[in-house]
């Protein structure tokens, strides 16, 4: 769940206004956004939001509108702020449908369950399978759009023009996670763990995951404290104020370290007396893995095989998620057996919904992955290491488990708002769905005789379909707490084993099918039951510090496998004779104390017991066929500063049938404005630049157009670039009209260049990982000498170009650069003889890029690009300096006396050690080395008072050159045992990112080498990212 904001709006601006060079075509890297469905999209309306959905995503979308006035209702109460514009939901059905969405634009990873972004305030949500999951979801992105709409106006242009101070990360997520859950068991254990370990940070440093977790338990201290009115004060005291810490101490009466140092004691008094009541998990069970040996985060679903002496599990401990074998007896990874997020086979390995599962021969295993367009079942043959994939043409496919008998195995399986239990026949490849009802089921697994499939359930006491009330509603219904339950192999005699208001899930079934393990966080904390079928006698059988999760057994049932969170990561661990195990007794955890005083800091009302105003019954109706959308039509794009003038709240006749239905209406194109701003640019030739910018998208960003301008005189002297992209299908359109204008004082006095034309792009993507761009660019360029009589030099040209990309790197902020994985592309670009000043070439060129993540801090960039241009005019490279180089060097001066050296050929970089024009030609070879490295952690200064964090270090190495290919006569290597023509460069350097201004600001520091000795040190001050 993320919120998209200010840190992400002024590179996004920056390049999208960029103006058009010729090299612009050689494309860009990045992940693909693949567009598998053309989705045909339909609204409906309640009295504050706008639903949109697709077919098969009704019943859904009602759930949604439900939770969504049930939300809105106690924000109102909570924020003591009413919203002043319609909020805009975007529902899927299916996460692997949620990353084809173009609200926004980046690629949106499994962890990623939903987004807010600020340019419309839209919420952007999957259905995952779970309706517990999709309304905390749902109620954590609320929590965001009413925030947005309360301190920045709905959007994101005050952010931009500064009429207030964006909020930090953990205050956004920490919020949002508090008013949509209040706390919980897991929140619990993660603050737990971090206090009893010591990791746990001041207020300011809460990053990644204690983002979310930390910033919720700073709320909930404060809510205890103060209650939750002085949180509503800080929100009031925040809008509209320049300064965050401010804000803070305005409302609390203390700084914002003053709060850190009393939260944290609070947590330390909260926490500590656990540690003489409850075991670590390596003190009860033998630890597998050892995630701080291997400083990775993720070691979890252990599926142990037959005879317990094997285990898979799922790790990120080489950097991808991938699963991996390993010797129980000897605890050591044999190999790994698939490596995740490489390919299209395994994009994700479903590590938030795990559940591996062996063949009972022990030679095979099942998972399933993300593969495509859908998820994928998979048969792998550890011997032969070859796999078989099937696909159901379902939304989602998850926790598979191979029955006893070899000929099934069972799965959780989502297709339209279900999530059921489904076999799959392995001689016949066919499935069975064996649940089918609206309730979400999960997590199967079979008795050792085959007989009997025990399962993870949210529908309470509704066995069967005719159980249900004749009006039920799921989002009256109680879905927060899951229960076991078994059932016959065919989906008959179904039986609830548990009743508690807490949570239950992980079942495994004893030898003789009599006795279930399963875990319950009934007391606060994840542990280890044994409940008797027979009896409905129940045990608990740990008492962990943190928990146990993910139970698996061997065939015999004498070693239990699980997973355990500890000293921030988890790790797999395993015990003997589970079954055995004496009784224990374990005390409720402060949180479930004060629960079960009902305090109220602590609760939220269950479902269905926040209800809005008005009656919102809702019942399915048919969705009408789509329309034809004949016409666009555009906003005012001053409507959004006369928020008075916004209509908010329908009357119940606006949205509802006499009869009751929701009225369903088809979705139109419609164009508003997503920001205007003026933007910078920064180009080798013409140094900073300046536009205002303009941006328009629909509401789901399918249809986008950009506008940039800087009007000076005339249209001649003018900067002008309007943009469309086409995006709902697989393929992408994009059309660019362009006028650009610059002036320069030479020695002939001003020189005006002009280039104008248009510009055609297509980019199909075979996969996440794999795409072709063709572009088609008519292109003319005009060099006027303004003071002295010298013709005008003129160059017209169509230049088609193809280019194939591919792209498996792994880049996290706040990384300068990739960390991990491959980048590559080879392209080619002609310029054939279109008039009789058009210039002749062909192009092609290369550039292929390794990083090798040595840890989550350490990392080593590779690069080899090159090119030839052949032809009566082939292009030049001008080989040396860095990009946006700020005081930049040329050797000799700059190129301004030709139409083709300004228009027509490439500044190849970096060649630190060099300066811009260091080496030229019609062919240039290139590699760079880089070591990536933390520098310096956090840094504040007195004068000025500035804070800066996450300064990064390199070191490099750059060697290459450029000649001409019809001329190797001419090239010289080495001679007299120094470099002639290849230029080499050695250095060190930092980067440091200036949030305020949204951009990577670097420093280098190099020497020349000619194999024999050091030049004078170069200086580069530059901005951007490292390659």
């Amino acid at each position: 769940m993320e919120m998209i904001m200010s840190k992400y709006y002024k590179p996004i601006f920056i390049f999208l206004i960029l103006a058009f060079s010729l090299h612009a075509q050689s494309g860009y890297f990045g992940k693909n956004k693949v567009q598998y469905h053309e989705f045909k999209w339909h609204f409906l309306q309640s009295e504050h939001f706008d639903v949109y959905f697709y077919p098969g995503a009704y019943k859904i979308a009602v759930f949604v509108a439900d939770e969504a006035e049930s939300s809105y209702v106690s924000l109102r109460n909570d924020f003591k702020y009413e919203i002043k514009a319609r909020v805009k939901i975007i529902l899927y059905k299916s996460h692997n449908d949620f990353q084809q969405t173009n609200v926004i634009e980046t690629y949106l990873p499994e962890g990623v369950g939903g987004v807010t972004e600020l340019y419309k305030n839209r919420v952007v949500i999957p259905f995952e399978g779970s309706y517990d999951q999709l309304r905390h979801v749902l109620h954590h992105e609320l929590v965001h759009a009413v925030m947005n709409d309360m301190l920045y106006g709905g959007s994101i242009q005050s952010l931009i023009s500064g009429q207030v101070v964006p909020v930090p990360t953990w205050f956004a997520e920490g919020l949002a996670e508090y008013f949509s859950m209040r706390w919980d068991t897991r929140a619990d254990m993660i603050l737990r763990d971090a206090t009893m370990t010591g990791y746990l940070p001041p207020i300011e440093y809460l990053s990644y995951y204690m983002a979310y977790q930390g910033g919720q338990s700073v709320f909930r201290y404060i809510a205890r404290k103060y209650g939750n009115e002085k949180i509503s004060e800080i929100l009031h005291k925040l809008k509209g104020s320049l300064k965050f810490e401010g804000a803070f101490r305005s409302a609390l009466g203390m700084k914002l370290k003053e709060l850190s140092d009393e939260w944290q004691k609070a947590m330390r008094k909260e926490y500590w007396p656990d540690i003489a009541d409850r075991q670590e998990t390596g003190e009860w069970a033998r630890a597998l893995t050892h995630h701080k040996k291997t400083k990775n985060y993720l070691n979890i679903s252990p599926a142990l095989s037959p005879n317990g002496d094997k285990l898979i599990f799922l790790s990120d401990y080489e950097g991808k998620q991938s699963i991996y074998l390993m010797d129980v007896l000897e605890d050591k990874v044999i190999k790994r057996l698939i490596k995740g997020e490489t390919s299209v086979n395994f994009e994700e390995l479903h590590w938030l919904s795990p559940g591996m599962s062996w063949s009972p021969d022990g030679n095979k295993v099942t998972f399933t992955a993300k593969a495509g367009d859908q998820d994928a079942l998979y048969i792998y043959d550890i011997k032969k290491e070859k796999f078989k994939q099937y696909k159901f043409n379902l939304d989602g496919i998850f926790s598979t488990a191979w029955s006893p008998a070899g000929h099934e195995i069972a799965f959780v399986g989502n297709k339209d708002g279900a999530s059921d239990i489904y076999l799959f026949n392995v001689d016949s490849a066919k499935i069975t769905n064996i649940t089918n009802d609206i309730f979400s089921d999960s997590y199967p697994r079979w008795s050792a005789d085959g007989q009997k499939i025990a399962f993870v359930s949210d529908r309470g006491p509704y066995i069967k379909e005719e159980d249900l009330p004749k009006n039920f509603k799921m989002s009256e219904h109680d879905f927060r707490n899951t229960d076991i339950y078994v059932m016959n192999r065919d989906g008959s005699g179904m039986r609830r084993v548990t009743s508690w208001p807490s949570r239950e899930t992980d079942p495994v079934f004893s030898e003789d099918g009599n006795i279930l393990l399963y875990t319950s966080d009934r007391s606060g904390i994840s542990n280890i039951y044994r409940h008797d079928l027979r009896t409905d006698s129940v045990q608990v059988i740990s008492n962990l510090l943190t928990g146990a999760f993910q139970l698996s057994v061997d065939k015999h049932r004498k070693t239990l496998a699980f997973a355990s969170f500890q000293e921030g990561g988890w790790d797999i661990f395993t015990i003997k004779n589970p079954f055995d195990l004496p009784p224990t007794k374990v005390e409720d955890t402060q949180y479930i104390k004060r629960l079960k005083k009902n305090e109220p800091d602590v609760l939220l009302p269950r479902p269905g017991e926040i209800k809005a105003e008005k009656d919102t019954t809702r019942t399915e109706v048919r969705i009408p066929q789509a329309t034809d959308y004949s016409h666009y039509v555009f906003a005012d794009l001053n409507r959004r500063t006369k928020r008075k003038k916004i209509k908010v709240e329908l009357k119940e006749d606006e949205y509802k049938l006499q009869d009751g239905h929701y009225k369903v209406r088809n979705y139109r194109v419609k164009f508003s404005p997503d920001i205007v701003d003026g933007a910078a640019s920064y180009n080798t030739l013409w140094g900073f630049q300046g536009y205002t910018a303009i941006a328009f998208s629909d509401v789901l960003g399918n249809h986008k157009i950009f506008i940039g301008t800087n009007l000076v005189f005339d249209l001649r002297n003018s900067y002008l670039t309007l943009q469309y992209f086409y995006l709902p299908k697989r393929t992408d359109y994009g059309i660019t009209l362009f006028h650009y204008a610059n002036t320069y004082w030479t020695g002939y006095g001003l020189i005006r260049y002009r280039n104008y034309g248009a510009w055609l792009m297509a980019s199909y993507p075979f996969s996440k990982f794999t795409r072709v761009d063709f572009s088609l660019n008519w292109w003319n360029a005009m060099m006027e000498y303004l003071q002295v009589p010298i013709p005008t030099q003129t160059v017209n040209s169509i230049l088609p170009g193809l280019q194939l990309v591919h792209d498996t790197s792994e880049w996290v902020w706040p990384d300068t650069g990739p960390r991990d994985g491959f980048r590559g592309s080879v392209g080619i670009t002609l310029s054939p003889k279109f008039s009789s000043r058009s210039p002749e070439f062909i192009t092609v060129k290369t550039d292929l890029r390794k990083y090798f993540k040595l840890s989550d801090n350490y990392s080593i960039g590779l690069r080899y690009s090159g090119a030839v241009s052949q032809g009566k005019n082939p292009q030049r490279f001008f080989l040396g300096g860095v990009d946006n180089w700020l005081n930049r060097q040329f050797r000799g001066n700059i190129r301004l006396y030709s139409v083709y050296d300004i228009y027509f050929s490439e500044f190849i970089t970096p060649l630190r050690g060099a300066r811009y024009y260091e080496r030229t030609g019609n062919t240039f070879s290139l590699i760079n080395a880089e070591l990536r490295f933390p520098l310096i952690e956090y840094l504040q200064m007195g004068l000025p008072p500035i804070k800066l964090a996450k300064i990064k270090g390199i070191l490099f190495t750059d060697i290459g050159s450029a000649w001409d290919f019809d001329k190797p006569e001419r090239f010289r290597g080495v001679k007299d045992g120094r470099f002639k023509d290849i230029v080499m460069g050695y250095g060190i350097g930092t980067r440091v990112y200036l949030g305020f201004l949204g951009i990577m600001f670097k420093y280098d520091l190099a020497w020349t080498y000619d194999l024999k000795n050091s030049s004078t040190p170069w200086h580069y001050l530059s901005i951007g990212v490292d390659f």
